[in-house]
């Protein structure tokens, strides 16, 4: 019986060329590492006389979402001619979602190209062949699904026990799967640290310096810069999340955990407090002199600052009609009126352990504090109520949209100024303003503006200035 001859194939003019494409899920479906899947593509290659031009890498990549993958590259490469295949180790390589795969093929196929799979043998060249690949790429789709949605339920689960969805090292503690997440020895105290130093005085500039001068440093999920160093925008966001606190953040929204905090709750209510009042505004909304707004004549009319006289100095003026009436000048100068604050801040500073009745008033202004902290939580609560109210009637027709959105935003914008309010009477019920004295006379000199008028508003009520010459009389009013 003569020997069957082997199947031949007609040998094209040139090679074929080929970008292979490989990608790694971050769920690691499969376990396929990038040396297998380019193994397969090589052997797929040499049995077709392909010749490899390009080889591009996407580890750790979802293949749900197009964005920030190098797939791009390669259907850009099959599109200016530079290869005439796309070659993958699976067709689910490209893209789990269906929209995405059906433009890539499109853009592939439209121009004359073709897209292989390695380790799929499919003749592309039919409508069942293309119904077979269409086939594997909703299988592709529809697991990626079922992954997202066991994801999601695994984090829910996970969110409803205290626990944070993502496993993500944090900055202060240290997590084994038996305990989840305790404060760490070394780094925990240094979280607790960078609260109490802000609640001080110090700005997160000098918070960034202080730990990069130290031997800690960030940790990955923070927005960790390129050297591996401490940056504001690094440091604020540690901050922000309240990990350190007993919070876990879903969704933007922070939500009690088991974990333990390295912080007090009325260390982070003091913290949120600071955080809104030393809030960045546009430079038209942000005064450059110290007591803008708690600075009184005597005569009761407020003054204003700039400046003002022939050599254009900082000083705060009389606002009152003919003030020159009521009193001799009406001007005092801005360097006076700061040097009468420090001086009386020494003077608290001297005896705020000689004083006898100090705790007892520090005492009675936490208590009133308490109770406007109550109150306002009250009147919060009936703005909740008024509007679930004005929901139910644009609902139900008895209000116009139009009508129910303005009315809503009022009383979201009150809720805001409310829940500020609240967190303002907490931090003083929890925190007698003289105990900032001692850190703030020792910053004064560094302290940036803001900071500045911040910790000010919490020790004083305003200053009363009584204008004369050749110096004005200047009297702070604490606000124990």
């Amino acid at each position: 019986m003569p020997k069957s001859r082997p199947h031949l194939k007609a040998v094209p003019a040139s090679p074929q060329r080929v970008v292979a494409y490989i990608r790694v899920s971050k769920e690691r479906d499969g376990m396929i590492s990038p040396e297998l899947q380019l193994a397969a593509i090589e052997q797929h290659c040499e049995r077709n006389s392909y010749r490899i031009v390009e080889t591009i890498t996407d580890l750790d990549m979802t293949g749900r979402f197009w964005k920030r993958r190098q797939v791009e590259r390669a259907i850009g490469m099959i599109e200016s001619g530079q290869a005439d295949v796309l070659v993958v180790w699976k067709v689910s390589r490209v893209s789990r979602n269906r929209k995405d795969w059906a433009i890539a093929v499109d853009r592939v196929e439209g121009i004359g190209g073709r897209l292989e799979s390695a380790t799929e043998p499919i003749d592309t060249s039919t409508s069942s062949g293309r119904f077979a690949r269409g086939m594997l790429a909703e299988l592709a789709a529809f697991e990626s699904e079922r992954m997202g949605e066991q994801w999601k339920e695994v984090h829910s689960r996970r969110v409803k026990a205290g626990i944070p969805a993502n496993g993500k090292p944090r900055f202060g503690y240290q997590y084994s799967k038996a305990d989840g997440f305790s404060p760490d020895p070394v780094t925990g105290p240094v979280l607790a640290e960078l609260y109490r130093r802000y609640l001080s005085g110090q700005t997160f500039y000098s918070l960034v310096k202080w730990l990069n001068d130290g031997p800690t440093r960030p940790v990955t999920g923070y927005g960790v810069s390129s050297d591996g160093m401490w940056s504001d925008r690094t440091v604020r966001r540690l901050m922000d999340q309240g990990f350190g606190a007993g919070f876990i953040t879903r969704h933007g929204e922070r939500l009690p955990g088991v974990h333990e905090p390295v912080i007090t709750q009325d260390e982070w209510t003091e913290y949120l407090a600071r955080r809104e009042a030393r809030r960045v505004y546009r430079r038209s909304e942000r005064s450059q002199y110290l007591f803008s707004g708690m600075i009184r004549c005597s005569c009761g009319a407020t003054m204003q600052a700039g400046l003002f006289g022939a050599g254009r100095t900082p000083k705060y003026k009389c606002s009152a009609v003919n003030a020159k009436r009521r009193h001799s000048g009406g001007y005092v100068m801005a360097t006076t009126v700061e040097q009468e604050f420090l001086n009386w801040l020494e003077g608290v500073s001297a005896n705020i352990e000689a004083e006898a009745d100090l705790a007892a008033k520090a005492e009675q202004q936490s208590s009133k504090a308490a109770d406007t902290a109550a109150h306002l939580k009250k009147e919060l609560a009936k703005i909740g109520g008024r509007l679930d109210q004005l929901t139910n009637k644009m609902l139900d027709g008895t209000i116009p949209e139009d009508t129910y959105r303005r009315l809503r935003d009022d009383l979201a914008d009150r809720r805001g100024e409310l829940e500020v309010s609240i967190r303002d009477a907490q931090v003083v019920a929890s925190r007698p303003p003289a105990s900032l004295v001692p850190d703030l006379l020792e910053n004064w000199a560094i302290l940036p503006m803001d900071t500045k008028r911040d910790l000010l508003s919490r020790l004083i009520t305003h200053a009363e200035v009584e204008p004369g010459r050749p110096r004005s009389r200047v009297t702070i009013h604490p606000r124990w």
